[in-house]
């Protein structure tokens, strides 16, 4: 078996998220402006930003299962890498092109762990997450056969159809969430790019206990999602087209 890359040179990567889900909430209104506060101390040019969610009445919300983990708060700074978003039960951490890597990303996840565990305003954990967005742009989209998939319908073959799937795959003490998108149109700084869409979203089987449990798990996670994208989606011929460094 070949092993898993440290990195690939022709980065097809697009956006990081570490995201955790919590059922505080009570507590929408005031996490904001606790992290900001924190975040500022490290980050001076700081900048909050309301998003649309925002004007969505707190009830309907909690009501609705499709908005219950929406994000209503940003905060950025003027052209870094990194982004906070926080909602009535959800905070993440987004990193976007160009990747800084795990270790840096890992540092500001672990940075943000501690902001959330010293504030005692999420106590009540129930998910989290790493999810890499990766656009391969090999091939004109649609196209997948970058990807060791493999769909039927009938007598057709899918392979260079329009697509959309979503496949949820049990892995040890992890749960991957795959979503494969082609065409797929991502709007970056550089341009709007389309290509193929590959969305991966690994977290665990069951809620983190406590802080100190999340911070356990997250080497995890990311060694499970490398193995799982390196060995179980991208074709080795993809690897090689994309330069990867062991």
């Amino acid at each position: 078996m070949n092993p898993v890359p440290k990195r690939l040179k022709q980065e097809p990567l697009i956006e990081a998220i570490w995201q955790v889900q919590f059922d505080s909430p009570d507590v929408g209104d005031v996490l904001p402006g606790v992290l900001f506060t924190e975040l500022r101390k490290r980050h001076s040019e700081l900048q909050l930003k309301r998003l649309p969610a925002a004007n969505i009445p707190a009830l309907i919300a909690q009501i609705d299962p499709n908005l219950r983990f929406v994000a209503k708060v940003l905060m950025e700074e003027p052209g870094g890498q990194f982004l906070w978003q926080v909602g009535d039960r959800v905070v993440t951490l987004n990193c976007r092109k160009p990747y800084a890597g795990w270790d840096a990303f890992k540092k500001a996840i672990e940075a943000l762990i501690n902001d959330l565990r010293n504030s005692g305003l999420v106590p009540q954990l129930q998910r989290h997450s790493l999810r890499y967005l990766d656009l391969l742009t090999l091939d004109p989209a649609p196209d997948i056969s970058a990807l060791k998939l493999k769909i039927r319908l009938g007598g057709y073959e899918i392979n260079r159809h329009n697509l959309q799937v979503r496949l949820e795959i049990p892995a040890d003490e992890c749960i991957h969430i795959i979503q494969v998108v082609t065409p797929a149109n991502a709007n970056l700084s550089e341009g709007t790019q389309t290509g193929t869409l590959v969305d991966l979203e690994t977290s665990g089987k069951d809620a983190p206990h406590d802080w100190e449990e999340v911070l356990k798990q997250l080497e995890i996670l990311h060694a499970k999602s490398k193995e799982i994208f390196f060995r179980h989606i991208l074709k080795e011929e993809t690897i090689q087209k994309l330069e990867p460094e062991y």
